[in-house]
């Protein structure tokens, strides 16, 4: 019998993994950078914890949960997202009434959706997000799209767009909604039947459809502006005048609501430019959030956030970067022949190396030099050690630094402390 991996998931390793960890690198240097700190939340929550606060309209609820019933027959769900974990964290720890604002978080770990599996989408995939909680005026605001734009920056990411919208508070979408469900009521025979169940449930989810969201009429729907506050039309003016200040070029895009129903005010995503990512061209999106924290037992707090999906942001970061990554070894050590005492030495000086923060390897089952150097050619050291019966009765290990090409010949208990210092 033989198995294979679910479908929409996927096996990370050799040169994957290293293109993995350096993205994640990159994630937490740059979020460290900016003064925040990891937060770590269980990969499965309580189902009613998602339905009410992402949205019971929204295709991640309808179609998209991996929930179960655990042996206490509670209803769970594996998270698809990861912004309602941290705030339930956060409510939960009371961690916004013990601690000075705004809480300034990141996360990095596995989502699951079941989606239609392709080019970077899958079913279990692995997300990055900030959190800002608290926040008090429009700088935090500017400050996860600054943050975002330095990321992909770092990584040398630079084929992408900044798409920005401004949807409102919960008065004001209400006032916006009613227009949509009349406009939208015209136009049933034009719609998907998921839209025209959504046409009085929640008529914003058409505007970001994958299939209608192409259509003409939807992109000609009405807008948001006419119902913005005095209020809400300074912000705007305040979120554009930054934005500018920073040298960060962005459009608007009316119809962008992003997919989930806490989001009001400021939303925005970079959108990839690149041929790669047709389709699901989307690197990081995100915005503000107002009512999550109350909703789910906290204080009435503002917040920010973004999430990013780590295995899109791989397919872009390989297709501007041509570098191959390997990883780096500073030393091969080779024993030659039979001899037991050489082999236990050999073993003996790769372990004092890797005490000593060297990366280090060593072949014990190899005997001849030939080999050893094929073997070597595999893990590209930066030093081959030879050690046979004659060098150990010198006391003595031959070095060749396979950057030089330069041999030399070094006293035995002198080895490891003369590699650390070339």
């Amino acid at each position: 019998m033989s198995f294979s991996k679910p479908r929409g998931t996927q096996d990370i390793y050799f040169e994957d993994s290293l293109y993995f960890n350096k993205v994640v690198d990159v994630l937490k240097q740059v979020s460290k950078i900016f003064n925040y700190s990891e937060i770590l939340t269980p990969i499965f929550e309580s189902k009613d914890l998602f339905v009410r606060n992402i949205g019971a309209t929204t295709d991640i609820v309808t179609k998209e949960f991996y929930d179960f019933k655990d042996k206490g027959d509670r209803d769970l769900v594996l998270r698809p997202e990861n912004t309602v974990g941290v705030i339930r964290a956060v409510v939960e720890n009371k961690l916004a009434l013990s601690n000075p604002l705004p809480l300034n978080f990141f996360y990095i770990g596995p989502m699951f959706r079941y989606e239609r599996p392709q080019n970077g989408r899958y079913r279990q995939f692995y997300q990055f997000g900030i959190e800002k909680i608290g926040i008090k005026n429009v700088y935090d605001q500017i400050e996860a799209i600054l943050l975002s734009n330095t990321i992909l920056k770092t990584l040398n990411i630079k084929q992408y767009k900044l798409k920005i919208n401004f949807i409102g508070d919960i008065e004001t979408r209400e006032k916006w909604i009613n227009e949509l469900k009349k406009y939208f009521s015209k136009f049933k025979d034009n719609l998907t039947q998921d839209s025209i169940n959504r046409i009085d449930k929640n008529p914003l989810r058409i505007l970001d459809d994958k299939v209608d969201g192409e259509k003409q009429f939807v992109k000609d729907a009405p807008k948001i502006d006419k119902y913005l506050t005095n209020k809400e039309k300074e912000e705007v003016n305040e979120i554009i005048r930054l934005l500018k200040s920073l040298d960060i070029e962005f459009e608007f895009d009316r119809t962008m609501v992003r997919g989930l129903d806490y989001y009001c005010g400021l939303v925005f995503e970079f959108i990839s430019t690149s041929n790669i990512l047709i389709g699901q061209s989307t690197l990081i999106g995100g915005g503000k959030y107002s009512k999550l924290v109350e909703e789910i037992g906290g204080p009435n707090l503002d917040c920010v956030g973004f999430g990013l999906g780590i295995d899109r942001i791989i397919i872009a970061y390989k297709n501007e970067n041509q570098e191959k990554l390997t990883t780096k070894i500073d030393l091969y050590i080779a024993s030659i022949g039979d001899d037991q005492k050489v082999k236990d030495v050999c073993f003996i000086l790769n372990n004092l190396a890797r005490l000593n923060g060297l990366v280090s390897s060593c072949n014990n089952d190899l005997s001849k030099l030939d080999k050893h150097f094929k073997y070597a050619e595999k893990l590209s050291p930066r030093f081959i050690a030879i050690l046979g019966k004659k060098e150990l009765e010198k006391n003595i290990v031959i070095l060749k630094d396979q950057t030089s090409k330069k041999e030399e010949t070094i006293n035995l208990l002198e080895f490891v402390e003369k590699i650390k210092n070339k």
